[in-house]
């Protein structure tokens, strides 16, 4: 006999983390211009559970591709 439909959602939520991956690839210019302050560099981010993958070369467009999966901004130790 199974447990009432109540109990098994709150048996769930109390017991399945939320698990997210990503892999980050960077790659690094070999030679840099004078002019240039910091190495240029460009980047894959992939996120695990979907294969989905973006290309950046600005951190923030990882940063935001993360958000979509997980919500960074309510931690804000993070």
């Amino acid at each position: 006999m199974l447990p009432p439909p109540a109990i098994l959602v709150a048996m769930e939520s109390d017991t399945s983390p939320s698990i997210v991956s990503f892999v980050i690839r960077f790659v690094m210019a070999e030679t840099l211009p004078a002019q240039e302050a910091q190495p240029s560099y460009r980047g894959f981010i992939r996120h695990i559970q979907s294969n989905e993958e973006l290309a950046f070369s600005v951190w923030k467009d990882a940063v935001d591709f993360i958000e979509r999966y997980v919500p960074l901004r309510d931690n804000p130790g993070l």
